[in-house]
């Protein structure tokens, strides 16, 4: 079955092999980068909305680290907007 998948971070090392397995399987693939359409922008929360749409899971890269000021309030607010928008799985 055939999911609808966003890979954050999907244009760097991890991500973009990530990308290529789920297309491999057939996935239905997002993703979210500065410069994709719609574009995901960890500086910009509010790019997070339009990339979360229609989205049933999520994988998730975080550039430049977690131990980063800021860094778990980010993927804090991601996961709370994510559940708001129906995703059912993040990893």
């Amino acid at each position: 079955m055939k999911s609808n998948i966003l890979v954050i971070g999907g244009t760097g090392k991890t991500g973009r092999k990530v990308v290529q397995k789920l297309q491999d399987l057939q996935q239905n693939v997002r993703i979210g980068s500065r410069r994709e359409s719609p574009a995901f922008d960890w500086q910009e929360p509010a790019t997070w909305p339009a990339a979360l749409e229609g989205m049933e899971k999520a994988y998730v890269t975080f550039q430049p680290d977690l131990a980063v000021p800021g860094a778990l309030e980010a993927i804090e607010k991601l996961v709370d907007l994510a559940r708001q928008s129906g995703l059912r799985k993040m990893v």
